[in-house]
């Protein structure tokens, strides 16, 4: 049933509606900004310890929340940070979460997951967790992650999650910069060489919620060492990559004329939703514009709401800044694929595989 609701209202979306016809497909959930790392493309790091706790729900109160998902056929939550890990309820949603019948995934930076902690992770059932690594090497990981050790640390993370649980699908994740754009093929042999079951992508953003440093941001020569390397990607290892071609062309697309890519109809705010740490509501991890705060009412109040059926308008309309993250642009360009002469790129079984397991 839950499918059959998302199909339909992909389809509505498809044929121009904005009211949504159940809840999103995937929420993006950042417990707590917390984080043991300093990286150079995020500024989350940077907020005070006193103002996290200030701002940072209890467990009964995330714990409604997911109950609240769950009644509204929400599919698929992914728990993040800041380092997810340093919130202390992760373990109990996770859970709880598995057991309202959610699918639940994470992204973390892995440097916390010593083998007690893989044990603890194993044994929550979490389906999935995306790791940070930004280097085929430790000086450049450290270097953007701004913490000698954290790139070690990592890999042992990532070690002792398999031995942990072998079933955990555990995917590399690269936000691709000037320190290190020349290394996406020695990350994905390094991801293969470790049994890791894909590897995401994405360039460094530069909407404000992160405030990169502006010395990472992709220059055109370093853009054309970044396609040549996809190019290989998709020869050498195309078992690791998730996403369609088509998502990669986009990258120079987005530095050079970011309003090109407004031909893309975004599905922010009807297939995805964000919730910050103080249960803030978002259309999107950009986090643009709030509908509502999860404390104050509930996800159904707010999702079929007028504040957020407004934004959705206001979105269908191209009145919203331009991302390129593997969260929101991906579902973007599949959705482009539903017309009879460009349906063939989005039946491929691989695009399919990686599209199920978010429902």
């Amino acid at each position: 049933m839950k499918l059959y609701k998302h199909l339909l209202n992909l389809v509505r979306f498809k044929l121009g509606a904005t009211e949504p016809a159940c809840g999103p497909m995937k929420v993006q959930w950042e417990l707590t900004y917390h984080c043991n790392l300093k990286c150079r493309h995020c500024h989350i790091w940077q907020i005070p310890l006193a103002e996290i706790r200030r701002t940072t729900l209890d467990i009964n109160q995330q714990k409604k929340i997911l109950e609240d998902l769950a009644s509204n056929d929400v599919a698929h939550i992914s728990f993040s940070g800041g380092e997810m890990f340093l919130q202390k309820t992760v373990y109990d949603l996770i859970s709880y979460g598995k057991s309202l019948g959610l699918k639940i995934g994470g992204n973390s930076n892995a440097v916390l997951i010593t083998p007690e902690i893989a044990e603890k992770i194993a044994s929550t059932g979490l389906d999935s967790l995306y790791i940070s690594i930004d280097g085929d090497n430790s000086d450049t990981h450290d270097n953007i992650r701004g913490v000698k050790g954290a790139f070690d640390k990592a890999i042992g993370g990532v070690k002792n999650l398999q031995a942990a649980n072998p079933d955990i699908s555990l995917f590399f994740n690269t936000t691709i910069n000037s320190d290190n754009a020349g290394q996406l093929l020695g990350i994905a042999k390094m991801a293969k060489d470790l049994g890791i079951d894909g590897l995401t992508i994405e360039m460094t953003n530069t909407f404000v919620k992160y405030s990169p440093d502006n010395n990472l941001i992709l220059n055109n020569g370093e853009m054309k060492l970044v396609k040549d390397q996809i190019n290989t990607l998709f020869d050498q290892y195309p078992e690791l990559i998730p996403h369609p071609k088509g998502y990669f062309d986009e990258f120079e697309a987005y530095l050079a004329d970011q309003n090109s890519l407004y031909k893309y109809k975004c599905t922010a705010g009807m297939f995805s939703a964000q919730i910050h740490p103080n249960g803030d509501l978002f259309s999107c991890p950009v986090a643009f514009s709030r509908i509502g705060n999860l404390t104050e009412k509930t996800f159904k109040e707010i999702w079929f709401g007028q504040e957020a059926n407004s934004l959705r308008c206001s979105i269908k309309e191209g009145h919203h800044p331009i991302c390129w993250v593997t969260c929101v642009s991906p579902l973007n360009l599949y959705l482009s694929y539903l017309t009879p002469t460009r349906l063939h790129k989005l039946i491929e079984p691989k695009t399919l595989k990686h599209i199920l397991q978010k429902i």
